[in-house]
């Protein structure tokens, strides 16, 4: 786990388990790896943003509407962009395949509507071999996001 996410979430008096693991990077990574409910897998999503970054918190399997979260930050599509994976691990102690949707450092947090939906929140430590797993109030109190509609909408099926 990162020490500055470790620090986060004792500074708040969260209640936490952590699972360790082989390193993972991936979704299909973490189906494979983890001994846990891929149903309840969050992936923090990275974007630089003027002053900082944004952690967009999705369910693992979703896939991110770019112009929402780019509407909600209020910047132009063409603007938004995956943060370097060097500058996330520097700036926020977080490396690719463990980010935490927690407002750490310049972190502002959005987080998709439906992952309200779930009861435990099974995510980064800033870590990849390491998961977190957090029940979801705990987690919403902390994270302090913003909720929208930050996903695509999953694909009818014919």
């Amino acid at each position: 786990m990162s020490p500055s996410v470790k620090r986060f979430l004792e500074e708040r008096g969260a209640r936490y388990q952590v699972e360790t693991h082989a390193p993972l990077i991936s979704f299909e990574d973490a189906k494979t790896i983890l001994s846990l409910d891929p149903a309840k897998m969050v992936k923090g999503l990275t974007f630089a943003r003027p002053g900082g970054f944004a952690i967009v918190a999705l369910r693992a399997a979703d896939r991110a509407d770019y112009k929402k979260i780019a509407d909600a930050l209020g910047l132009r599509r063409a603007d938004l962009w995956l943060a370097d994976a060097e500058c996330v691990r520097r700036e926020l102690d977080m490396e690719q395949g463990g980010i935490v949707p927690l407002p750490i450092g310049s972190a502002c947090v959005l987080i998709d509507r439906a992952v309200l939906g779930l009861e435990e929140i099974v995510c980064g430590t800033g870590r990849n071999t390491a998961t977190l797993i957090i029940d979801r109030d705990v987690w919403l109190d902390i994270a302090d996001g913003e909720v929208g509609d930050f996903a695509k909408p999953a694909p009818v099926a014919m």
